[in-house]
């Protein structure tokens, strides 16, 4: 004979039902009778994600049988006794048992799978018509030698509901469970909903039969529940983009837009909770919008006496119970809004009291797919309840309890599921799917994969069917500075992305009024992308072309989509927002100032002192001083006014903000009639990295550049034409910081385009240029 597990109380049938806390789980309904069936995957238990090849389920079925069913009978269940088989794709987890568990999935009663020394039994080859798993049930159940028929009515006994100890709303509920390691490939789906409960109304009646409810899990291939790593767009979700809209009122004065089986929508108030099988959607979970969130809780029979003044057990659902809080919406944390007061305005949140039979909690028909996209589904879940756990003889034990478990499902077919939720407050769950090539919708669904009584407690916010973004690193970004004499424009964006294929179409955009329209230019296509730091990318170029003063404030971007089709559709094609805007400017007139120098020193205290010198000025107002922290775009900080000396005059400015990276600085030389001319730019920096940049472009006889030195060194500078034939080549000694590069007499190049390569310590620098006459 097998040895059984001892329980704390006495129990007189082999069977578990559930039991609740007084406090903590008040039905809302009592129905005649429920099922459910879900899994918990063991290998994920805590952390959550998708099913593997190789992972252990832990496969559960239970039946909810009123306080009022078969009542003209005196509410007795003869005969009754439950059968299973082991889903296809999977195979059952070897030295194990066959189980009747706590709502906490604790094991009540243990059996072995051979026949003949308990009440439960396994049978690997059934025969024709008969299932693997057979548990007898009732009080003194006989030892269960096969499966037998479902007909085969031998060892089973009888339960008496509301009598019957343990009870459940003076209801009783079953909960089977065994185990199983999954077998099958990727892609496979393995379905639950194969078990059956059979029983008979009068001791001589026919079998009344309740099937379990199949469902489908995907087997998935994905190693890791990753998320969008950037932000989504296009949000698919009902209920005000997942949010569940805002309010004034403590409770919205609707409820979700579809039916919840077996749930019932209630308006918690001081008199009214949120008791199992019911939901509100409501701003404050406090039943009577306290803000006071450090009011007691029932930590033990005597913790709700002598409360402070206003910090009273009453503030909180079932009286000392559940979290006082407000919703999630506009944070990206584990702790969420604050709780507002009744008539201040607080977002909604779904605040779901578990029934006791697993079943689905919130369901949408989403629309407007895209195909070959990838979307994010998920959602914010909270665990609202430390103190609910009840043991098996219905006594509170001022633990969690039943951790909430939720499964995301697409089309009807699980895909992940969360894991269990402790009570560490809100938490990000779900994952990333793409669509077929032809899909436009889908049934979205989040389903209870736990019991309700006794914990099993928690909201939900924030729900997102979004696409999962690419970024565009625009490489002039935020704009390209050039003259208005002419600019050589060389534009260029990187596009980002996490999953493979897609986003690998392409087409630049310009907007000639600020980026409020955009029109399709001809530069379009496709590219293949490389892997690089986490990432799907690869840059494409638009067309260089001669930029003037009429150019300026016309902005550039990239658009991408998953395919050609969607580029053409406004909701399948995306950008994230960043562009290149051209600022052409007028680089000056002529203004009479000969700088001989321009320096910069970092002191100790990391502050810098800029020196200059200056000679021949001529009716010379000031030297503004301007500071930049990328080189291009650049902040006024100071001035000092003219000497107007025609002597070798000296000036120096300190600059009072600290140097963080690399500085920039710059004068702008301003005459009396308000012409004003630039200096050449200088970097002041602790640590430098070799860069070229300042290149003047066009050219007619000599190329610079400025060069960004990381220490004293040696440069060489190759110049080739359109066709990749070495012009001219050129050694030049430098100094670490900013330094100048040139290439002189060049007057006799044809005009063209061209091509300058700067050489350092094996690091390379190329740029395009163009020689005009």
């Amino acid at each position: 004979m097998k040895k059984r597990l001892r329980l704390i109380t006495k129990v007189v049938f082999f069977f578990l039902f559930f039991h609740f806390a007084f406090a903590c789980a008040y039905a809302q309904h009592n129905p005649l009778i429920g099922s459910g069936n879900s899994y918990v995957n063991l290998s994920k238990k805590t952390t959550g994600g998708f099913i593997q090849v190789g992972d252990t389920l832990e496969i559960r079925t239970n039946y909810f049988f009123g306080s009022s069913y078969n009542s003209g009978n005196s509410g007795n269940l003869y005969n009754i006794r439950y059968y299973d088989s082991i889903p296809l794709k999977t195979t059952i987890l070897t030295n194990d048992s066959l189980r009747l568990i706590t709502n906490e999935g604790l094991t009540s009663r243990r059996y072995t799978y051979a026949g003949g020394d308990d009440a439960g039994t396994y049978t690997a080859s059934p025969g024709a018509g008969q299932y693997q798993i057979r548990i007898n049930m009732g009080t003194n159940a006989l030892k269960s030698t096969s499966p037998g028929s479902l007909t085969d009515t031998i060892g089973s006994r009888t339960a008496k509901i509301g009598t019957t100890y343990p009870r459940l709303f003076s209801g009783l509920l079953i909960t089977t469970s065994f185990k199983v390691v999954v077998t099958g490939s990727p892609g496979d789906t393995i379905v639950l909903g194969i078990g059956k409960l059979l029983y008979k109304k009068t001791s001589s009646g026919s079998d009344t039969t309740i099937n379990a409810t199949p469902y489908k899990i995907l087997i998935s291939g994905t190693t890791a529940s990753t998320l969008c790593g950037n932000a989504l767009s296009n949000n698919l979700a009902a209920e005000k983009k997942g949010t569940f809209d805002s309010g004034t009122v403590t409770n919205r004065s609707y409820g979700l837009s579809f039916s919840i089986p077996n749930y019932s929508y209630v308006f918690p108030s001081a008199s009214v909770s949120t008791g199992d099988g019911s939901y509100a959607i409501v701003n404050n979970l406090s039943p009577i919008a306290s803000t006071a969130t450090n009011s007691r809780y029932a930590t033990s029979p005597t913790s709700c006496s002598g409360a402070p003044a206003g910090l009273s057990c009453s503030n909180r659902m079932f009286t000392g119970f559940w979290d006082i809080i407000g919703d999630h919406t506009g944070t990206n944390n584990s702790i969420g809004n604050g709780p507002v007061a009744s008539g201040t305005k607080g977002g909604y949140m779904l605040s779901v009291n578990s029934d006791v039979v697993t079943s689905e909690a919130y369901n949408q028909t989403v629309t407007g797919l895209c195909p070959s996209t990838y979307y994010e589904f998920s959602g914010w879940v909270r665990n609202v309840c430390k103190y609910c756990g009840i043991d098996s003889a219905s006594n509170q034990t001022y633990k969690p309890g039943v951790l909430p478990n939720l499964s995301f499902s697409i089309n009807g077919i699980d895909i992940y599921a969360s894991g269990q939720l402790d009570t560490i407050g809100w938490q990000k769950k779900g994952f990333v799917f793409q669509t077929s090539a032809s899909q436009t919708s889908a049934v979205i669904s989040i389903r209870n994969n736990a019991s309700g009584g006794g914990g099993n407690d928690w909201v939900l916010d924030d729900i997102s069917i979004g696409t999962c973004g690419p970024t565009a690193t625009m490489n002039y970004t935020p704009f390209l500075l050039g003259c208005s004499s002419g600019t050589l424009a060389n534009l260029s964006a990187t596009i980002k992305y996490t999953y493979n294929p897609n986003y690998s179409y392409y087409v630049w955009q310009k907007s000639t009024n600020g980026g409020t329209t955009w029109t399709n230019t001809a530069t379009k296509g496709t590219m293949t992308p490389t892997m690089s730091s986490g990432y799907y990318q690869y840059t494409t170029n638009y067309p260089s072309f001669m930029a003037y003063g009429a150019d300026s404030g016309t902005y550039y971007r990239v658009l991408v989509a998953s395919s050609d089709s969607n580029l053409l559709s406004n909701s399948c094609s995306f950008t994230d927002g960043n562009t290149i805007m051209l600022k052409i400017i007028d680089c000056g007139g002529i203004v009479k100032s000969d700088l001989l120098s321009f320096k910069g020193q970092l002191n100790s205290d990391n502050r810098t002192t800029l020196n200059w010198n200056v000679t021949s000025e001529d009716n010379l107002s000031k030297y503004e001083i301007e500071r930049s922290g990328d080189g291009r775009t650049f902040v006024k900080i100071g001035e000092v006014s003219s000497y107007n000396s025609n002597k070798l005059t000296a000036y120096s400015f300190n600059d009072e903000e600290p140097v963080n990276g690399n500085i920039y600085y710059r004068l702008k030389i301003v005459d009396t009639k308000g012409l004003y001319k630039y200096s050449n730019i200088i970097i002041v920096s602790k640590f430098l990295n070799f860069e070229v940049r300042s290149l003047k472009n066009p050219f007619k006889d000599l190329i610079s550049a400025d060069v960004i030195m990381p220490a004293d060194g040696e440069v060489t500078l190759y110049l080739h034409d359109t066709y990749g034939r070495l012009i001219q080549k050129k050694q030049q000694k430098m100094f670490r910081g900013l330094n100048t590069a040139t290439i002189g007499n060049l007057d006799n190049l044809s005009k063209g385009i061209y091509t300058l390569l700067v050489e350092y310590d094996h690091q390379t620098a190329q740029k395009k240029l163009i020689k005009v006459d």
